[in-house]
């Protein structure tokens, strides 16, 4: 909910993107002086209906295209907005293992490297909820997301320098 004042001062949500249109349009509410409330309780369930790993592939590369677009707009200070989120994909994604492979070249130890990712999906379960079923399962995934998200942030920034805009990136 917002209030219809507020949604018009900010001009609404932001046509071009792709996704995290959200998000973006709560930066501008408090640029605008607006206060953005979050409550601490579930107030809508969003089935995405993904049923295929294609389809979740699809939607955090579309994720990482939509953190690239939120820095671009708004990763200064103060907002910050997304950097967080590129940073990891791009170090998790991109960095670490590009890192690991290029190392092995000079020698094979390197590559112990790679121990970081089960590493973090341990750390991940560790900190997450103890009684949710899927903790594991969740943990792994967020793991696994960085590498589509660093080709979503790629994507961005490979289309940004063409200057040719992206479409939206279905999943379902």
């Amino acid at each position: 909910m917002m209030r219809c004042t507020a949604f018009a001062e900010a001009s609404g949500f932001n046509p071009v993107l792709i996704a995290g249109e959200e998000p973006e349009l709560c930066v501008r509410l408090r640029a605008a002086g607006w206060e953005v409330w979050r409550l601490d309780a579930e107030m809508a369930l969003h089935d995405a209906a993904m049923t295929r790993f294609s389809q979740w592939w699809r939607r955090a590369r579309r994720a990482g295209h939509a953190f690239a677009e939120g820095v671009a707009l708004h990763g200064g200070y103060p907002e910050r907005h997304c950097v967080r989120q590129v940073r990891s994909a791009l170090a998790w994604g991109l960095a670490l293992p590009a890192t690991a492979l290029a190392g092995s070249l000079l020698t094979p130890w390197v590559l112990a490297l790679l121990a970081a990712y089960p590493t973090q999906v341990l750390r991940l379960a560790l900190r997450n909820e103890p009684d949710r079923r899927d903790t594991w399962e969740h943990a792994f995934f967020l793991v696994l997301a960085k590498f589509p998200e660093a080709l979503g942030v790629l994507e961005y920034h490979a289309r940004h320098l063409i200057r040719r805009p992206r479409g939206l990136i279905e999943y379902k």
